[in-house]
């Protein structure tokens, strides 16, 4: 039988780690409700954002400004590619090197999904105020220059 000590209870409660996941869940759950008119989650779409902002991308330099890894980057890159959003074609100066781009499947739907975005966007903004939105992205900016 395991038995946890207070000090383990107050330490799970005040872990930065396990707080953030539990909140980066249950946002991304609100966000995927949100979102299921354009039959995308809420990270396809964040993905699907970044390939447009970016055209002619590679894996590798998603991978960087998402700060995911090459694997887990290919495999979602994949799920867009098989529902139409994206193409994916081999780099002409470098045939190892994949570009995405986004096609008119992928534009169409995120026309659909830019309002849901902000309206999920409000909602929380409304809840809890703009200047402590602002306070927390400035906190988490904060604390991933730390930990790099």
């Amino acid at each position: 039988m395991c038995s946890l000590s207070s000090y383990d209870n107050k330490y799970s409660q005040s872990c930065t780690c396990g707080n953030l996941r539990k909140t980066t869940r249950t946002i991304t759950q609100f966000y995927d409700k949100m979102l299921q008119p354009t039959g995308l989650r809420s990270t396809q779409c964040l993905l699907l954002l970044d390939i447009s902002y970016n055209k002619n991308i590679s894996v590798t330099s998603l991978g960087n400004i998402l700060l995911m890894d090459q694997s887990t980057v290919t495999r979602n890159v994949e799920l867009l590619r098989k529902s139409g959003y994206i193409d994916i074609k081999k780099e002409e100066q470098d045939s190892r090197k994949k570009c995405i781009t986004i096609t008119d499947k992928g534009v169409k739907t995120l026309e659909e999904a830019i309002p849901i975005l902000k309206k999920a966007q409000s909602t929380i903004e409304d809840g809890i105020g703009k200047e402590r939105i602002k306070e927390l992205l400035k906190t988490l900016k904060d604390i991933e220059k730390l930990v790099k």
